[in-house]
């Protein structure tokens, strides 16, 4: 009677150790990211990193929502909630203006307006931040926006100058390029998301003064990665870039 319970016991040893050993050989988890820069003043992209590789876009589409919404002429509410929406990144006011302005129609008039390349609606059109895009088409967005009249232009950046540290959902947003580049002017849209075989963590906006270079920094990362070091990792990335860009 000892000898059966004995074995077993000793099999569930030998089977935790076995299960372990392969569990530390097995090499990190999976992480890609790509990064552009566009200089303004040079007219050149001075930095292109894997910029027509596709990420889901987590929240940085409301970037595109707020575009399609001043593009379409929006009233003075309107207004009210696309700062909200971008400043701290309220996935509600996200969903009430996904909804009322057409879907995954608003995808469509950006790639349109933008001149977009790579960027796809989401299969499933009520989950927005399934929107597939690219660093290279994120930066065509952002100098589409710098290309609004200067009324239409502020409504967008305006809250991206004034992002709040703490998101409508409790996540720090400050990841990335307010990390990176708190010593000089910026204004940001962040994304970030976990869960369907992804964890994204996305920092993209403008940096140093008279919003001079445009930085977009995708990055996806093995399901089961914390947010946290999703977003250390994107910071990491942001810092490196800091002494290869002037102010």
């Amino acid at each position: 009677m000892t000898i059966l319970i004995a074995f077993p016991v000793i099999a569930a040893i030998l089977g935790y150790v076995i299960f372990q050993s392969v569990a530390e050989s097995r090499p990190a988890p999976e992480r890609r990211d790509a990064t552009v820069v566009f200089d303004r003043i040079s007219g050149e992209q001075v930095i292109a990193e894997r910029g027509s590789e596709r990420f889901r876009t987590a929240s940085v589409v409301k970037l595109f929502i707020a575009l399609d919404a001043v593009t379409r002429k929006a009233s003075k509410a309107d207004e009210a909630q696309l700062h909200r929406m971008l400043a701290k990144s309220d996935d509600a006011v996200a969903n009430t203006l996904w909804t009322r302005n057409g879907g995954p129609a608003i995808v469509t008039r950006t790639v349109a307006a933008a001149g977009l390349k790579n960027t796809t609606p989401p299969a499933d059109a009520g989950r927005w931040g399934d929107t597939l895009s690219t660093a290279d088409d994120v930066a065509a967005v952002y100098r589409r926006v710098l290309k609004l009249p200067k009324a239409k232009r502020d409504v967008i950046l305006g809250p991206l100058r004034q992002a709040s540290r703490i998101a409508a959902d409790g996540f720090d947003q400050h990841f990335g390029i307010p990390s990176a580049f708190g010593d000089r002017p910026w204004a940001v849209k962040q994304g970030w998301a976990a869960g369907r075989g992804s964890v994204d963590a996305h920092t993209t906006g403008l940096v140093g003064e008279g919003d001079r270079y445009i930085v977009v920094i995708l990055s996806g990362s093995a399901e089961g990665t914390g947010l946290d070091a999703a977003t250390a990792a994107v910071t990491s990335v942001a810092r490196s870039l800091a002494p290869r860009l002037g102010k």
